[in-house]
């Protein structure tokens, strides 16, 4: 044999080594078992079905269509049509074709009665106008929002006022104000 043949035989065996010792190592494990202790707790009850960034939308029952977001929602197994909510935001394009806006940190919807509750810092613009409370409630039956707690309304052409409960109809487009004991509505009309 030649000192070129032996060279060459050399380097194909030295090849042929290395792969089969780098097949041998990359497969050894393969059929051995890797047991790992897995803990899992349920972040909620198992009851409870959650999501995230969602979206309801519809029309009420006088035909204003509404769009509903929330960042986080979860509802009970047993009453599926009782949606809880966090971070809502909800738009409604009335037939006049303006909107009004409600943002609060949470909320539930009835998806039966698309009736919707928001709770907590809750902020309703429509037009010029600002109302903020601590609890609105929409009612589709009868077409009105009720807001309640630390009620303060602002229009950058009317004024301000305070108020314990005030009420807003959608379709006559009216707000009635009223107190829970003996003390009187605070209004500051702008001339």
């Amino acid at each position: 044999m030649t000192n070129r043949k032996k060279n060459l035989l050399f380097v194909q065996l030295t090849i042929f080594l290395v792969a089969s010792t780098l097949l041998y190592n990359t497969y050894q494990d393969k059929n051995e078992k890797i047991e790992t202790l897995v803990k899992i707790e349920a972040e909620t009850d198992p009851d409870t079905n959650s999501f995230k960034d969602i979206e309801y939308s519809g029309f009420d029952l006088n035909g204003n269509r509404y769009v509903l977001n929330a960042e986080r929602a979860d509802f009970k197994t047993e009453t599926p049509e009782l949606i809880n909510m966090k971070g809502v935001m909800a738009k409604f394009y009335l037939k006049d074709d303006t909107i009004l806006t409600v943002i609060s940190y949470s909320g539930t919807y009835n998806n039966i009665t698309r009736d919707m509750n928001f709770k907590d810092n809750v902020k309703t613009d429509y037009l010029t106008h600002t109302l903020l409370s601590d609890l609105l409630s929409y009612s589709n039956s009868s077409a009105k929002l009720i807001a309640t707690g630390n009620v303060k309304g602002m229009s950058i052409d009317k004024g301000e006022f305070s108020s314990d409960n005030v009420e807003y109809d959608l379709k006559d487009k009216t707000l009635n104000f009223s107190m829970f004991d003996n003390k009187q509505v605070n209004v500051k009309l702008k001339n």
